[in-house]
């Protein structure tokens, strides 16, 4: 039997360079640290329902490398299912992701290994029957992401969908979305539509053009300004949190996972989304993407 909740996505072995400040092109600086952590969205978002208290079953694909058999450990150390994660004949995913300490922001590049290898069919039938929220990304096969929304609406599952990286989206995906959680540059990319730093009126512009259905719910994350919701033709805008950023990788993961964590419990979108505002806020004053994510107390602390 799968857990009430489902993450079919991505894992990666992070490889993060720490510096003060971006290098300009062509330019060599000094690093002040190198660290390696578990990542990919899907398996940050996994961690990230199962340590704020939630039960979570992960299928992905991992090499059968060195970073593949660590990658599958720390998801059993953390607490998660398993059963459903293949291993690849090749490397595991793989991300490289430069923080710069001065802005606390970071570029990532994404070498997808055995993610590219995920599979629908990998998510068994009688665990979706089962399963009552399943979260996905675009850095999975978009086309298998495809497949098992559809199957998971036969069974009346919550899908969710995190729409990073900003790639084309099928109207056959789009369809069997209950709820879309982008940022700003995302909504911009899919909507054409320029987004002038967190300005509500551009985002609600930019939403009404993508024509998504009543029934579909809108979450737009504007960094520490706070979080746009869209649902059911209601919008509401909910502040962010003041923290002392260090490294905001993996901020966004969090909040996908902590907001679905709180909706399977509470069924309120609203709730869900102040809760995951305040887990995504205190991540960021951690290094690290899923090793960032607090715990359920923490958060309520806040």
């Amino acid at each position: 039997m799968s857990s009430p909740i489902a993450v079919f996505g991505s894992i990666n072995m992070d490889l993060v360079i720490f510096s003060q400040r971006q290098p300009e092109e062509g330019e060599t600086i000094f690093g002040r640290s190198f660290e390696t952590f578990q990542g990919g969205k899907g398996a940050n978002q996994a961690v990230a329902v199962s340590r704020l208290g939630g039960e979570v079953t992960f299928i992905g694909k991992v090499g059968n490398d060195l970073f593949g058999e660590q990658l599958k450990e720390s998801l059993v150390t953390e607490g998660i299912d398993i059963s459903m994660l293949e291993q690849h004949e090749g490397e595991s995913g793989i991300a490289f992701i430069n923080v710069f300490e001065q802005s606390s922001q970071n570029q990532i590049i994404v070498v997808s290994g055995a993610n590219a290898h995920l599979r629908s069919d990998q998510f068994l039938e009688e665990s979706l029957k089962s399963t009552e929220v399943l979260i996905s990304q675009l850095e999975a096969p978009v086309k298998e992401i495809e497949k098992v929304f559809s199957r998971a609406k036969e069974f009346d599952c919550y899908t969710i969908l995190n729409t990073a990286p900003a790639i084309e989206m099928s109207q056959q995906l789009i369809t069997k979305t209950d709820l879309f959680i982008m940022n700003e540059s995302e909504l911009a990319t899919f909507s054409s539509i320029n987004i002038n730093d967190g300005d509500l009126d551009s985002i609600q512009t930019a939403i009404k053009s993508l024509s998504f259905r009543d029934n579909q719910s809108v979450v737009i994350t504007l960094g520490s300004k706070g979080v746009f919701v869209d649902s059911k033709s209601k919008q509401a805008f909910i502040q962010g949190h003041h923290v002392e950023a260090i490294d905001s990788t993996g901020s966004g993961d969090c909040f996908v996972g902590a907001l679905a964590n709180n909706f399977l419990e509470h069924r309120d979108l609203l709730q869900a989304v102040e809760f995951a505002n305040k887990a995504a806020a205190l991540s960021v004053t951690k290094k690290g993407a899923s090793i960032s994510v607090p715990t359920i107390e923490e958060v309520n602390k806040v």
